[in-house]
């Protein structure tokens, strides 16, 4: 309102008119200020809601009990809809500087990016040479460095082959060089892209039919029939490489062993499935490179390790299953060590879900064994057999004492119960690592080498064929050791399909994913 009018009259009726007038306009705009503020408070207090909601579904008790997988792609989520809500609640409640620098001093300490990525500099030079301020010159003290990632979408090119060709003119013959040796003569792939499509299908679990389609995206048209010939010729080509990676496995002294459930398809009962297991076989981490093993079988029975390992002796580290017994009592070469973080998983998921003390105390002890190989495991193995005679083998002895005397104070059937049976009735092969340096205290390391197998069955569901389940456990076996190794997949993958079609057989074992593998120039 012009409030100027004021001066002009000295009407009184006008002038409390215009007050009133004046009063109203405030009071319609304090009003609509507040519902303003209103609306925001209640929005706020919405997403801090939503935020506590989300925050408990992600750390509370609930997502306990989702199964493994599930809970994965469940947390992604979460954390997702986290960063959302809090991005949307550091919009409505703006931080001071203060407090900004405190949030910052709170967080935790990002780690650094790879140090083996190119750096690309962009320099940002303030907008003026002179201080806003005072506008004298500025002068350069020091940079301010902070990196970020950035990611460049994988991208093809096309090689072309130009082979001049020269004529003899007195023998009437046409010479040309020769095209480089191909896995697939007639194909118009380079060995790169096979090694694309083979480490999208086996390590990233990425059906061809979406590889196909990803592809597309750039303008490539790969038939998914095309990229199947990729696959088979590729594996008949690594077959040996797989052969003699099976070959170095059973020359070491201490192997782990584990299996998993995995859907064949039965092509003569009419394309039915049937259950099948891929069975994984790693190498003691104190025998030399690791070695990645993995065996496509229709069966779980101590058969199948007895086939795999046959002509072996040595130190077999595994959990429960009763075919390990079996064969070890069958092949006298063959020692059995258990997992203790298979003996320890019975206490510690009854501690989560009851808070059993008991259970807590053998959490407790065992976590005393850990403490202890966490200080040797740097040092070579006779010295860390001596270390756990002297310190392991006390801590192991008042356990069996314990677990003896509360075994017939439970009830047979409870969890606890469970929990210590287990334990005693493996007591031999729990011990085993007392005697032996070489010898983990658990088989967690096949168990993270079947992990990767586990998280790709619910994106490829099943093997086509006995035939398909073996050509990818092999090829697997080569990825899996090739990363245990410290080698690109993908590069040696490309350097190995490159080199095969006119490698020399006798020299094969010097394109195993091992250390030491040198790439062509």
């Amino acid at each position: 309102m012009d409030i100027s009018a004021l001066n002009t009259t000295n009407d009184i009726e006008k002038l409390r008119a215009m007050a009133l007038a004046m009063v109203q306009e405030v009071m319609s705009e304090n009003a609509e200020k507040e519902r303003e503020l209103l609306e925001k408070s209640r929005r706020i207090q919405l997403l801090e809601e939503m935020l506590k909601l989300v925050r408990q579904q992600r750390f509370g008790k609930k997502c306990e009990t989702l199964a493994g997988m599930q809970r994965s792609l469940f947390e992604e989520d979460v954390d997702a809809d986290i960063a959302a809500l809090t991005a949307h609640l550091d919009k409505l409640l703006p931080q001071s500087p203060e407090e900004d620098e405190k949030a910052s001093r709170s967080r935790p300490i990002r780690k650094p990016l790879p140090v083996h990525l190119p750096r690309v500099e962009k320099m940002i030079q303030p907008d003026t040479d002179h201080c806003p301020e005072c506008d004298e010159p500025l002068h350069y003290i020091r940079d301010a460095v902070s990196e970020k990632l950035e990611y460049i979408p994988a991208h093809f090119v096309v090689n072309r082959y130009v082979r001049p060709q020269y004529s003899c003119p007195c023998c009437q013959k046409v010479f040309s060089g020769e095209m480089p040796a191909h896995i697939l003569p007639k194909s118009a792939v380079e060995p790169s892209v096979i090694a694309q499509v083979i480490i999208n299908k086996y390590g990233d679990h990425l059906p061809l039919y979406r590889q196909q389609q990803v592809f597309a995206r750039s303008d490539v048209g790969l038939p998914v029939s095309s990229m199947a010939d990729m696959v088979g010729a590729a594996g008949a080509a690594l077959s040996p490489l797989a052969a003699l990676l099976h070959r170095e496995l059973i020359n070491r002294p201490v192997v782990h062993a584990d299996e998993t459930t995995l859907k064949i398809l039965n092509t003569k009962k009419g394309g039915k499935s049937c259950s099948g297991y891929l069975w994984a076989y790693v190498s003691g981490e104190r025998t030399g490179p690791s070695v990645v093993c993995f065996d496509c079988r229709t069966g779980r029975s101590h058969e199948y390790p007895e086939n795999w390992l046959q002509g072996w002796g040595g130190t077999l580290v595994v959990d429960g299953h009763k075919a390990y017994r079996t064969l070890a009592n069958k092949v006298p070469e063959i020692t059995l060590a258990g997992c203790w973080a298979h003996a320890r998983r019975g206490f510690a998921d009854l501690y989560k879900i009851s808070k059993d003390p008991r259970a807590a105390i053998a959490v407790k002890k065992i976590a005393g064994l850990y403490r202890l190989e966490k200080k040797i495991s740097s040092r070579p193995v006779e010295k860390i057999r001596q270390w756990r005679q002297r310190y392991a083998r006390p801590i192991l002895e008042e356990l069996w004492s314990w677990l003896e005397e509360q075994e017939p104070q439970c009830s047979p059937g409870k969890a606890l119960h469970k929990a210590i049976a287990y334990a005693l009735s493996h007591r031999v092969e729990l011990s085993r690592f007392l005697e032996d340096g070489a010898v983990p205290l658990d088989n967690n390391v096949c168990e993270r080498a079947i992990k990767n197998v586990v998280l790709g069955r619910k994106s490829w569901l099943f093997a086509g064929s006995q035939m398909a389940g073996e050509r990818a456990a092999q090829i697997m076996s080569l990825l899996e050791t090739a990363k245990r190794n410290g080698l690109e997949p993908h590069a040696w993958l490309t350097d190995v399909l490159m080199r095969l079609p006119e490698w020399p057989e006798e020299r094969l074992a010097e394109l195993l994913p091992l250390e030491g593998f040198t790439f062509s120039g």
